[in-house]
């Protein structure tokens, strides 16, 4: 009842000053800020004018679930219970159901006095609750008050989260002023409502309100991660949604981040298809070339590499898109920061990219400034195959030798970490395990494998591969002669030897990057190959 009185004096006042002509062409985030300075409301204020200073950067697209040949809104049949969620797409489709997008409605063309004010209002009585109270107002602002997360359509979930999730923290939960607690108190209730399914991209990868997303149920790890941030949020837990770029997977994994503000003494990360995991634990180490942060401010820098190379990057200014995300990838993996020299030809640049080999190709995935006669990239991660590059017209351009970021602990000079894969010194022996079901018996297959060569060029080197075999009782292998099967063995692998210079990286022309570079063993001399 507290809430409809205080909105509804909010909405009298609004609409008293509102009717007066000098606020005709004013934004209801210009009003709501007026609103609370005449109130003498100033932390509240602060708080309006925080929203209003990035909201000319943020949009909604309504995103409905629809039925063919009628493209309208419907209610949504009931839900199968099916597991797992490639049954539920087949349902689906089979239905004829699929989502459509309407047109982008901008905040400042379309918000409310009334929807800024209540959702300031509520995201301040969240504040206070025990788990949130000592929350500074700093991160209150950057973690908990914003009325979006990304491109969703604007809708009142924070009445809805906080009805849904908020009411039982405080009955259920031991130690209510305890941050990890509370979160994974709500998680677990998060988790009877919707599920994580890897298929469910192919149907719906966009930001729904909290009605269509449980609609759906089964969403993909970017929709439990929006619904996530979003619900810890209505009940004044710190968050926020970021996108890990695995060096593994090449594939982006969304999930929620809580940083360490308030109780909470150490980020750590947690969503519906995750258990929680503290940042920078061995496990995430190294683990991925680049960590976004999905917030309400803006990111000047990232605006302006995406209005200066969005026709040099084409398919790839996603990479400096949307302008309101930050870099975190130091609080997820092992990053260095460090210089290398500029070409004379280069100097006059301001920006050159650090780029990987991803699908065929370099991508810029990290931009460093040019000062003078060196280029200083920050936040990079180890155990990467760089090379350099430059915007040339409508593509980036690669030049130089390949290199990595060691992660050697010991070495504390950040320029001995870099290691220069120069191909010019002297080979050593290789030896390649090939496995294949199909065509295990041959006693001898021709195989190619591609390495990058001297000239900073990928190269193919074929060779025939003997098959060997292993004893499971003896645990032997041995080299393909007749009457092995008799004695126990059966076809295992076929090996090909090859001799190629230290420091080569190869490629498998399956996967999409390099899988592995070379380095001498020190006992025998011969190459071992180490994974990125």
């Amino acid at each position: 009842m507290r809430y409809l009185i205080r909105t509804y004096a909010v909405i009298v006042f609004l609409a008293v000053i509102s009717s007066c002509s000098p606020w005709q062409e004013e934004t209801a985030f210009e009003r709501v800020v007026e609103y609370y300075r005449s109130q003498g409301d100033t932390l509240k204020m602060q708080a309006a004018e925080y929203l209003a200073r990035y909201s000319g950067y943020h949009y909604g697209v309504p995103r409905l679930l629809s039925r063919k040949p009628k493209l309208s809104c419907l209610d949504f049949v009931s839900r199968p219970e099916v597991n797992p969620d490639s049954v539920f797409l087949s349902y689906l489709d089979s239905q004829d159901i699929y989502m459509i997008a309407e047109d982008p409605a901008y905040d400042r063309d379309t918000i409310t006095d009334e929807y800024l004010t209540d959702n300031i209002e509520l995201a301040f009585d969240s504040w206070q609750q025990p788990w949130a109270k000592d929350v500074s107002f700093k991160d209150f602002r950057k973690y908990i008050l914003p009325y979006r997360n990304g491109d969703e359509a604007l809708s009142d979930w924070r009445r809805y989260f906080m009805e849904r999730y908020a009411t039982s923290i405080m009955d259920s939960v031991s130690n209510p002023s305890s941050l990890p607690e509370v979160a994974q108190y709500i998680m677990r209730q998060i988790r009877r409502d919707v599920a994580y399914g890897g298929s469910m991209g192919l149907f719906c990868d966009d930001l729904l309100t909290p009605e269509g997303m449980m609609q759906l149920h089964w969403m993909e790890c970017k929709g439990c991660a929006h619904y996530t941030t979003l619900a810890m949020r209505a009940c004044g837990v710190p968050c926020a949604m970021i996108q890990i770029n695995w060096r593994f997977t090449e594939v982006p994994h969304y999930t929620v981040m809580f940083p360490a503000v308030g109780t909470n003494e150490r980020a750590f990360r947690l969503t519906v298809g995750d258990t929680l995991m503290y940042m920078g634990e061995p496990k995430d180490t190294m683990a991925a070339w680049r960590v976004w942060e999905y917030d309400y401010e803006l990111n000047n820098e990232r605006l302006e590499l995406q209005q200066r190379y969005a026709a040099t990057l084409g398919d790839f200014d996603y990479l400096f898109s949307p302008p309101t995300i930050s870099d975190v990838t130091s609080q997820m993996c092992t990053t260095y920061d460090f210089s290398l020299p500029v070409p004379d030809s280069l100097r006059r640049k301001e920006y050159l990219f650090l780029c990987r080999f991803h699908d065929r190709q370099w991508l810029p995935v990290r931009e460093g400034r040019i000062d003078a006669d060196s280029v200083r990239f920050s936040d990079a991660t180890i155990r990467q195959w760089y090379r350099l590059g430059y915007a040339d017209g409508d593509s980036v351009l690669t030049f130089g030798n390949t290199f990595t970021l060691l992660g050697n602990m010991e070495i504390t000079d950040v320029s001995e970490r870099i290691r220069l894969y120069d191909l010019s010194g002297d080979t050593i022996l290789f030896r390649l395990a090939y496995r294949d079901k199909v065509n295990d018996s041959l006693p001898q297959r021709e195989m190619t494998t591609f390495y990058w060569g001297a000239d900073n060029e990928w190269h193919g080197y074929s060779g025939i591969a003997v098959l060997w075999y292993f004893n499971p009782k003896t645990g032997e292998y041995r080299e393909h002669e007749a009457g092995l099967r008799d004695k126990g063995f059966r076809p295992d692998f076929h090996l090909l030897d090859v001799r190629l210079p230290r420091w080569t990286v190869f490629h498998d022309d399956i996967l999409r990057s390099p899988f592995g570079f070379l380095k001498p063993d020190e006992d025998t001399g011969e190459g071992v190959l180490m994974q990125f």
